[in-house]
């Protein structure tokens, strides 16, 4: 791997989510999750089960945890991944239906501030702050600008078309540089648990040939009835410290959800009771469901 897959920052996407502690009411809370980083090349033999779903709770090198809350209109996610000497990463995301308004990253490991913000004009505006020297750039916002955090909250709609086989074209703005890449977002494959539970592997990959010589894919497994992810594999935003630096690392974390308000399974059943809630008669003008779905149930007398 190159300086330049440094960008791959996914690991933190892997959820949509966010967090350090939160004292305050978790009533606004949609999302929380933990999760625990291993270094591929040292991956416990205890954790072979990993991509299977039998979790893996062996010491790891590091932790991920994040939490995302309601505010107003807008879903903010705040992450962190802890090493052995504490936090090296704080990222922050804010977004608007999947839709990326801004966003945040303290690399303490780098020295580094960045973010991005959407302004006027449909235009994003990034920043870079290192060295007590900040640098900005403008680039075109687009409809499939994603950051880490908010990856899934962007492909959670289009699960149908995954299920389908259909590609999924991301844009993955890299803060570090200041610029936007695009990947491909697809089924590998379904398989099943020890348990018989099914089980969704996605593959992300580079578009362009050059990324894809510097920048590995990503693989994330998912339960479909859920949409949770339960186990990641690929570039960490973790550093491992070696001879006194820190080093890029490939990794595989294994998740736990504390809460999700977007389990589709919930989401599903919680739709088909507001639609038996919602069926009338049609003779007394009632409707089922809203706007151009709207319909209306004939009943027998």
């Amino acid at each position: 791997m190159t300086k330049f897959a440094r960008f791959v920052l996914l690991a933190s996407a892997l959820g949509a989510g966010s967090a350090l502690a939160n004292t305050d009411t978790k009533k606004d809370v949609v999302l929380e999750m933990d999760g625990r980083i291993y270094a591929k090349d040292a991956f416990p033999e205890s954790c072979a089960g990993l991509f299977k779903g039998t979790g893996c709770t062996a010491e790891s090198l590091g932790k991920f945890h994040n939490e995302s809350k309601k505010e107003g209109d807008l879903v903010h996610a705040l992450s962190t991944f802890t090493g052995p000497e504490g936090v090296q990463v704080i990222e922050e995301s804010w977004e608007k239906d999947g839709h990326v308004q801004k966003a945040k990253i303290d690399n303490k490991v780098l020295g580094k501030q960045m973010s991005l913000e959407v302004i006027a004009g449909n235009k994003i505006r990034y920043s870079l702050t290192e060295n007590g020297k900040t640098k900005t750039s403008d680039d075109d916002n687009e409809e499939n600008l994603v950051v880490p955090s908010t990856l899934m909250s962007y492909i959670r709609p289009k699960f149908p078309q995954i299920l389908a086989g259909e590609e999924i074209k991301i844009r993955m703005a890299v803060l570090d540089r200041q610029d936007a890449f695009t990947f491909i977002m697809k089924k590998l494959r379904e398989e099943k648990s020890p348990s018989d539970e099914d089980i969704l592997v996605l593959e992300m990959k580079p578009w362009s040939f050059i990324v894809k010589a510097a920048v590995s894919p990503l693989y994330f497994y998912l339960n479909p009835k859920t949409g949770e992810m339960f186990a990641f594999e690929g570039r960490s935003a973790l550093r491992r410290k070696i001879d006194g630096k820190y080093k890029e690392m490939d990794s595989r974390v294994a998740y736990e959800y504390k809460i999700n308000a977007f389990n589709l399974q919930k989401a599903k059943t919680s739709a088909s009771n507001d639609a038996l809630q919602t069926t009338k008669n049609c003779s007394d003008g009632g409707l089922l469901g809203t706007g151009k779905d709207a319909k209306c149930e004939v009943q027998s007398q």
